[in-house]
């Protein structure tokens, strides 16, 4: 019973090759020293680790101490441990491990794998972006840490409620806060039991597809969009319609028939454009004719800059086939895991089953931690904060880009609103041989044809002004434009 307890609750997870069959005929001390060789020879333990005290061995394998003793000397005989006098027992550097078994036969995948496996190549390549010119990520040095934790210490007030399972929607005070943010922000319609509490952006649509897409839907899409988005439905094997953005969005006239349709209007990714209201308007009456949903992606709404704002598409909606989907990754730091997903009333209650059958809600704590920050205020103060500062990143970038890349053949996406700058190149521009050319150089940036999905016209960059010091993000981006430059 002993060494059963010992096993199950005690021993750390590199012993368990250890403990002894006591069915077996083999003695004790044989079978601890050919367990203890066979573990250093299979690299359990590695070259130079410390063995436990023989005694702590002992009591923790329910073997006498003897019986460790004498295998430990057998294996140092041997040249698999030495005794250090006053350190303990080691396991020799240089050992010599004998052939591994040869390599198993490649096993099939499962469907579903296989088609998760397609998905990761989207996310693997040019799309996922690093360095200063990243687009979409909030700058870290500006995070406002002094009033997040004046908000985490009155958090922590309630820690021991909060280390409890509660509504998998989320915290409710958080559902509130978020529902008054949303009605100010951007005349969102909600209630506090329509929002669903998830890990960003890209959580919220994993969810939709879990509840309206079934294998074989077809799903619109914008093109470019964002790949993340694009992975996640084609690994749920639903079919993607792709249908071309201009500088007025997405135009539903060009949509085949879908059961849902993704689109970004405020600040559509990654090209910048801010869907017309005429075409709002169309792409609710396209739902309506096909019985479908839209899922819209409330994409950098919070940083505006120019121009007149459009309400967002939600407000307008008055069959409530809109989905509406915001994240804190793009305002306070993607770290946080937090965003938002906010669904038609009939939907509600489904959303909250789906929701507790795939995580059971999320943390708590940095839940109740975000809803004193937009309860008290600092949230709307931040993003106004934040806002200036990106604006005058975005005017440092634009007169770069016209130093550089005007009269060359290149032009600038819509440039009134969030955390990038879109360049798209003339015909025939080659941004993949550019930005490979870039990365010898140590400068990194996203081609535009990386998130292109049927259309082949689309060449350029994606430039991001918010992800790192300006001095950082104006070096790199001279160098984008200087090669450019050079390559037309």
């Amino acid at each position: 019973m002993r060494a059963t307890y010992l096993r199950t609750m005690d021993a750390p997870r590199g012993l368990e090759p250890l403990f002894p069959d006591r069915d077996s005929d083999e003695p004790l001390g044989r079978q601890f020293a050919r367990r203890l060789r066979h573990a250093i020879e299979s690299g359990l333990y590695d070259p130079g680790s410390r063995l436990l005290p023989s005694r702590e061995l002992a009591r923790r394998l329910g073997l006498s101490r003897n019986t460790v003793t004498a295998a430990i000397e057998q294996l140092s005989a041997e040249g698999y441990l030495e005794s250090r006098v006053g350190s303990g027992t080691f396991v020799v550097a240089n050992v010599v491990r004998p052939a591994g078994p040869a390599a198993a036969s490649p096993r099939a995948l499962p469907v579903a794998a296989e088609r998760l496996l397609s998905a990761d190549a989207l996310l693997s390549g040019y799309a996922m972006g690093e360095g200063p010119l990243r687009a979409g990520v909030p700058d870290p040095a500006a995070f406002p840490f002094a009033a997040w934790t004046r908000c985490t210490r009155r958090a922590l007030a309630e820690l021991p409620e909060s280390l409890d399972y509660a509504d998998s929607r989320g915290d409710k005070r958080l559902r509130e806060a978020i529902v008054q943010h949303v009605q100010q922000f951007r005349g969102v319609s909600a209630e506090a039991y329509r929002v669903i509490v998830v890990e960003g952006a890209q959580a919220a649509i994993r969810l939709v597809n879990d509840v309206l897409l079934s294998d074989g839907d077809a799903a619109v899409v914008e093109d470019p969009t964002y790949p993340f988005a694009r992975a996640s439905l084609e690994a749920r094997n639903v079919r993607l319609e792709p249908v071309p953005v201009d500088g007025d969005g997405l135009d539903a006239r060009l949509a085949p028939p879908a059961r849902v349709a993704l689109v970004s209007p405020s600040h559509q990714f990654p090209l910048g454009a801010t869907m017309s209201l005429e075409r709002r308007h169309a792409l609710l009456a396209w739902a309506h004719a096909n019985d479908a949903y839209v899922i819209e992606d409330d994409y950098d709404s919070e940083y505006a800059f120019d121009g007149k704002p459009l309400p967002s598409l939600q407000s307008i909606d008055r069959e409530e086939r809109v989905l509406y989907v915001g994240t804190f990754s793009k305002t306070l730091a993607p770290a946080l895991r937090l965003g938002y997903l906010i669904v038609p009333r009939h939907l509600a209650e489904i959303f909250a089953v789906a929701r507790t059958l795939a995580t059971m809600g999320g943390t708590r704590f940095v839940q109740a931690t975000l809803a004193e920050f937009l309860a008290g205020g600092y949230f709307a103060r931040h993003v106004r904060r934040m806002t200036a500062i990106y604006g005058e990143r975005r005017a440092t970038l634009v007169r770069l880009y016209e130093e550089g890349l005007r009269g060359a053949g290149f032009r600038l996406g819509a440039a009134n609103a969030g955390l990038h700058l879109t360049v798209i190149g003339p015909a025939g521009f080659d941004d993949i041989a550019v930005t490979d050319e870039l990365r010898r150089e140590g400068v990194r940036v996203q081609p535009l044809s990386a998130f292109c999905v049927a259309r082949s016209d689309c060449r350029g960059f994606v430039v991001g002004y918010s992800a790192a010091p300006m001095p950082q993000i104006e070096h790199a981006a001279r160098a984008v434009f200087r090669v450019a430059a050079r390559r037309v």
